[in-house]
């Protein structure tokens, strides 16, 4: 246990700086230290489940590990801004599941999901339709317009 105590100091001095540094980041720093790798959107009636696969920078994956996800979770949740009620559901330092409720309008037996744009440039987007069927968009920076029965 001796040779352990001068890392205590040592480890409590790098959490704090990246804490600081953390704080300091602004919000227009998404791009800088998170990569959206994929999203796929699964819609259920008129909400829509998406799964976010991402990459950290160094700096920013070492202060997740440190400190956890809780910090970066508005970040995430950044990226679907404009769909106004997404909820981070879990996340961790390569993934985060949203819910969106209310993401779709019940028009005359169908859902309509309206076209939004999105906080980040996404690589790949993969809609997943109530049937299983799936339509992949590529390089997006709004979500498509789709419509699913009710």
């Amino acid at each position: 246990m001796k040779g352990l105590s001068p890392l205590f100091p040592i480890s409590l001095m790098v959490i704090s700086l990246l804490s600081m540094a953390a704080i300091s980041m602004p919000s227009s720093a998404l791009e800088n230290y998170l990569t959206v790798d994929d999203v796929t959107m699964s819609l259920i009636r008129g909400d829509a489940l998406v799964e976010m696969n991402y990459t950290l920078s160094s700096f920013a994956y070492l202060y997740v590990l440190a400190l956890g996800c809780n910090n970066i979770e508005p970040e995430l949740a950044s990226v679907f801004k404009s769909f106004g009620d997404a909820k981070v559901m879990r996340a961790d330092p390569y993934s985060a599941a949203f819910i969106i409720r209310d993401a779709g309008r019940n028009t005359r037996g169908y859902y309509l999901f309206d076209s939004k744009p999105l906080g980040s440039r996404i690589s790949r987007l993969k809609v997943v339709y109530p049937g299983g069927i799936s339509k992949t968009f590529f390089n997006v920076t709004s979500t498509p317009n789709v419509f699913c029965e009710a």
